[in-house]
């Protein structure tokens, strides 16, 4: 298989589980305000967390505004994370973002996780890393894509051929 066409499969398979980990966290938001009981693991958790934090902080402080920052917490990462999957396609340096982003949500999961750690958060760890994983191979993958080098336009191969004598 030629080597350009298995970088940008790679890539491909990062913005895949791109979206689908932003897609399932929307889920999982969701399912928490229609009182779902169930979450999705492979989902971020930094959107999820503030929406939750916000809501057990509004209503044991009686302020709703504590729900809408939650919710705006949310909803800005969530658009960082689809822009970061839409302008990925053509500028893979996007890629990097996100996946720094992924990791800042990883460490707050960690943060949030330590103090009374269960081993019921291993699943969680376990789709984080595959996540990370994925999005840190597309990352490489961009910058071996970057450091190709440039093919010649078809239009001088066919000029070339064109010009040799039998």
């Amino acid at each position: 298989m030629d080597q350009k066409l298995k970088l940008y499969r790679t890539i491909n398979l990062a913005r895949s589980n791109l979206i689908a980990m932003t897609v399932l966290t929307v889920v999982n938001i969701a399912a928490y305000f229609f009182g779902g009981d169930f979450g999705f693991p492979f989902s971020a958790f930094f959107p999820y967390a503030a929406v939750i934090f916000g809501d057990i902080f509004a209503a044991e402080l009686l302020d709703p505004m504590l729900l809408y920052w939650g919710i705006a917490l949310a909803a800005v990462v969530l658009i960082l994370f689809l822009t970061g999957y839409f302008l990925s396609k053509k500028r893979h340096g996007w890629l990097t973002f996100v996946t720094v982003l992924y990791v800042l949500d990883l460490l707050f999961m960690t943060f949030i996780y330590f103090p009374d750690f269960d081993f019921s958060a291993l699943l969680d760890y376990v789709f984080h890393f595959w996540v990370l994983y994925y999005l840190i191979m597309g990352v490489i993958a961009a910058g071996k894509l970057k450091r190709l080098p440039e093919e010649p336009a078809l239009d001088v191969i066919k000029t070339d051929y064109n010009t040799i004598q039998p």
